[in-house]
């Protein structure tokens, strides 16, 4: 019996070593609610596990992973609900805005398959990826509904969402916050990426291009009140390359790099909820414009920056980083979840003074120029906007 017991100990052992090298663990999405801690640090995380153990073609790799996300975020529109005549659908600066927080949870399972080998050595270099992708949300009343909040026009009191929208909402404006104003989604995803990127701490230097394509079916959507049904198209190229770096060993005392994004994005539907209509904005892909903004169902954005790294801090994977920054971008088509057609130019340059910790987190604050006629519908008629940073790099 001793014998056996130590038997299965040791095969357990050999096991658990032979598995954790194929096992990892990543975090992919981070963000805040501006009321808490004035937005400094993270009241949403999203992360998983990886494995690889799995070889379908060899020296290839086969990844598949798990992911979760949890957090309480606050969102913010200015667009009228269908209750608001001849205005409805439509972007109003001066409109005191929907604002509300919201409790999100959501998941994915993702299958990952890498072809050949990278020119940058270490990695495949084209990878096609399928992925599902789950959400439960509840939208509830802002934690300062009735205090006052900066608007385009100055201090308003921040209205409950039934004021706003009325307290039998059933339109299309905002599906997402029909009835109970609870939503459970399932959407899915297929993805082609090219990698030649080497990316570290001090230093970027390649090429990174993906293309991917997500589809959020009504039939899926549909379980509580809260409804959507959308679809996605995006192409996302990234190019960078190392100026200069000087270091001793191991530690880097300055390095500058040049990088630069394009993405091109396509987002439709007859019901596109308030998450998506975030992260396909032009507002958020323009640095120092207001999320949610500006948002027609194409865009084409360029971010471009100089990277400032070092000197390191004494430990692995923290440095300071100051990125000086010029961005520029165009939307076109009709405005989500209406039949009315917009365009747009925004463009905006600054900086960002930030600690990066370990090459994928930049905390900091940010300070931008706005150019054009584009404006922060938060902060009113300026041309400068600032804001506390912590962000995934690009």
């Amino acid at each position: 019996m001793k014998k056996l017991a130590v038997l299965l100990l040791s095969l357990t052992a050999f096991v658990s070593g032979a598995c954790a090298s194929d096992i990892g663990f990543f975090c992919d999405g981070l963000d805040q609610h501006p009321e808490i801690l004035w937005g400094f640090l993270p009241t949403y995380l999203s992360g998983g596990v990886s494995y690889t153990g799995l070889s379908l073609i060899e020296d290839d790799t086969t990844t598949l992973q798990f992911r979760v996300g949890a957090g309480y975020l606050e969102r913010r529109f200015w667009k009228a609900p269908e209750n608001r005549g001849e205005d409805a659908g439509k972007e109003i600066r001066d409109m005191n805005p929907l604002t509300y927080d919201v409790v999100a949870v959501d998941w994915g399972l993702r299958f990952t398959q890498g072809f050949f080998e990278s020119p940058v050595g270490g990695k495949d270099f084209l990878n096609v990826s399928i992925g599902y992708e789950g959400k439960y949300e509840g939208a509830r009343d802002s934690m300062v509904t009735g205090k006052d909040k900066s608007t385009f026009t100055g201090p308003q009191p921040v209205p409950s969402i039934n004021q706003f929208l009325g307290s039998a909402y059933n339109g299309d404006i905002y599906p997402d916050l029909r009835g109970d104003h609870q939503y459970l989604g399932t959407n899915f995803t297929i993805s082609l990426e090219l990698d030649a990127m080497t990316d570290t701490v001090a230093t970027n230097d390649g090429y990174l291009i993906t293309a991917e394509a997500d589809w959020s079916p009504y039939a899926l959507n549909a379980a509580l009140d809260g409804k959507a049904d959308f679809y996605q198209f995006t192409l996302n190229a990234v190019g960078a390359k190392t100026l200069y770096q000087y270091k001793t060993g191991k530690m880097n005392w300055f390095s500058l790099v040049v990088i630069d994004r394009i993405r091109l994005n396509w987002l439709s539907g007859d019901m596109v909820p308030g998450y998506v209509q975030k992260l396909g904005s032009l507002g958020r892909l323009v640095r120092g414009y207001s999320n949610y903004t500006y948002g027609t169902e194409f865009t084409a954005v360029n971010n471009f920056e100089f990277r400032l790294v070092g000197p390191s801090m004494g430990v692995n994977g923290l440095a300071p980083r100051i990125n000086i920054f010029f961005d520029m971008g165009y939307g076109a088509g009709n405005y989500y979840n209406t039949s009315i057609k917009g365009n747009s130019f925004l463009a905006s340059t600054g900086a960002q003074f930030t600690v990066t910790f370990f090459d994928f987190i930049d905390l900091g604050y940010q300070v931008a120029w706005l150019i054009g006629d584009g404006r922060n519908f938060s902060k009113g008629d300026t041309v400068f906007s600032g804001s506390f940073t912590f962000f995934l790099d690009f």
